[in-house]
């Protein structure tokens, strides 16, 4: 089978075929807030903007929100980090090529 007819199979069953993985499903849980620790950890930015406006040393209402905004962007940015590490999965592109690959192999034995 060239590229391109593969490409094209791929493309109309690759939901389908993602959504029968076994780890793409965990991988697809794991974005979701499923526990008090995930809570905490989202809640963090929050609470980290809200006491970086009160405390910021700044004259200017403006600027203390966007110091407050930033801070509160790299506290996310941060926690998203945390959990990804914590994570057992692959990443999903590795998921992908693994399910892409194993798609094409059972295509090729069929002719």
């Amino acid at each position: 089978m060239d590229d391109e007819k593969f490409e094209v199979l791929w493309q109309k069953n690759r939901k389908s075929l993602l959504s029968e993985d076994r780890e793409w499903q965990q991988l697809q849980q794991s974005y979701k807030v499923s526990s008090g620790a995930d809570m905490l950890l989202f809640g963090i930015p929050a609470v980290a903007g809200i006491v970086s406006f009160n405390y910021v040393p700044l004259s200017g209402e403006l600027l203390k929100w966007i110091v407050s905004a930033v801070v509160t962007v790299l506290c996310f940015v941060l926690c998203v980090f945390v959990k990804s590490l914590f994570s057992p999965t692959l990443s999903a592109s590795e998921i992908e090529k693994r399910v892409k690959a194993g798609y094409r192999k059972r295509l090729e034995q069929r002719q």
